[in-house]
């Protein structure tokens, strides 16, 4: 009879993940690359063809403030035209009177993005394919690189599951969707995953 101790909450999410790596489709060769981070940037590297992409993980904030030369009001008025935020200077609307004139554009950083949860099969800031992908009845099956693709493995494979001992409620088990722990999906799910890893 196989046992498995559950992991904590977050030992697999996309976030503990920047460490050791999301592993995804490369937009160029469609071989295996890697997205990682570090405090201010998310790199994409392909481990086949060297591809590279970095991303800028701080949110800004653009916008022009200024005196109307019309009513003398100060406005401020946020630019969400992306195309528009690498302008140096923008016309735009009062929004007291209406009056249109010129403004300097301001890049303002506004907050640290920590990225959100996988999506649609989708690494969270450069929107790849993750690589271990595949569909149960038509909903998306997911692992982030190999570890956590083991994890499921050996969790929906095993016999008796036990959460981990200590104070904390949740484990690395609540992520996972109801399809995927109901015990007749198990063993497909089970053989899906193991072609992943072969493949």
């Amino acid at each position: 009879m196989s046992r498995i101790v559950d992991e904590p909450y977050f030992t697999y999410s996309a976030y503990s993940a920047l460490t050791t790596g999301i592993q995804v489709k490369c937009p160029k060769c469609h071989g295996v690359g890697v997205v990682t981070a570090d405090d201010d940037n998310a790199y994409f590297r392909c481990l086949s063809c060297g591809h590279r992409m970095t991303q800028d993980r701080t949110v800004y904030r653009y916008d022009v403030h200024n005196q109307c030369k019309n009513c003398g009001r100060y406005y401020r008025v946020d630019i969400e035209d992306e195309a528009k935020q690498h302008f140096p200077v923008l016309r735009v609307a009062c929004p007291y009177c209406g009056a249109t004139m010129p403004g300097e554009v301001h890049k303002t950083a506004e907050a640290f993005s920590y990225g959100a949860e996988i999506q649609g099969g989708k690494d969270p800031w450069f929107g790849l394919e993750l690589w271990f992908l595949t569909s149960f009845q038509g909903k998306p099956v997911w692992a982030l690189n190999r570890e956590h693709l083991a994890y499921l493995i050996g969790y929906l494979s095993a016999d008796l599951r036990e959460k981990p001992s200590g104070r904390q409620k949740k484990t690395q088990a609540d992520h996972l969707p109801t399809f995927m722990k109901t015990a007749k999906n198990r063993e497909r799910i089970v053989k899906l995953l193991k072609k992943l890893q072969e493949g």
